[in-house]
């Protein structure tokens, strides 16, 4: 008989890595992925609307789950198949950025409407039509730092307003919230985003 070999694996661990979280992209075609630059930054002739969303306070966890139903019948105490019912996607932080209106119409994509004029930035804040994201949030792999890992949402709406605290003392920010909403014309395993990293 043999052994089977252990699978501790160092350089698959994250850490003591910074993560860029981006918006504005272009939702690559089918089987292709994000086009990025050597540095890890989106290709700007690829993603020319690519906006950096700047600062956070802790950094941006990523979530991809899925809500399972368990089928059970009478004469079995187990569970004989599971369904999907639905697969959520999600990046979720704190912005320091409050004031940068690029990080803002982002923010309140669902109720806030950018102007600005002679000596002001606003946003208008009421119903409206909703406007959606493509993000991704890029970060050199622990394997090679001159290789980058890439969790891209599709088409993402955050969902967690804008909330933050002014004081003397403290350091304001507001939290973030973008959750994935599938598209439809794709083919069904590849309607919410992708997670991937390069290799050599």
């Amino acid at each position: 008989m043999a052994g089977t070999a252990l699978n501790n694996d160092v350089t698959t661990i994250v850490v003591d890595r910074v993560a860029q979280l981006w918006a504005g992209l272009a939702v690559p075609s089918a089987g292709a992925r994000l086009t990025l630059d050597a540095d890890g930054t989106p290709d700007a002739t690829a993603n020319p609307n690519a906006i950096h969303l700047g600062h956070t306070i802790e950094g941006t966890t990523i979530s991809i789950v899925s809500a399972i139903t368990k089928h059970f019948v009478d004469e079995l105490e187990a569970p004989f198949k599971a369904s999907v019912d639905a697969t959520d996607m999600m990046f979720e932080g704190r912005f320091a950025q409050v004031l940068d209106e690029d990080v803002l119409k982002q923010i309140t994509a669902p109720f806030g409407t950018y102007a600005t004029g002679s000596g002001y930035k606003e946003f208008s804040i009421g119903r409206k039509t909703l406007t959606y994201t493509s993000l991704a949030l890029i970060f050199p792999t622990p394997m090679d730092s001159t290789k980058f890992a890439v969790a891209h949402i599709y088409n993402g709406l955050n969902e967690a307003g804008l909330t933050y605290s002014v004081s003397r003392k403290g350091m304001a920010d507001t939290p973030f919230k973008f959750v994935a909403y599938g598209l439809s014309t794709r083919a069904a395993g590849d309607t919410v985003g992708k997670y991937w990293w390069q290799i050599a």
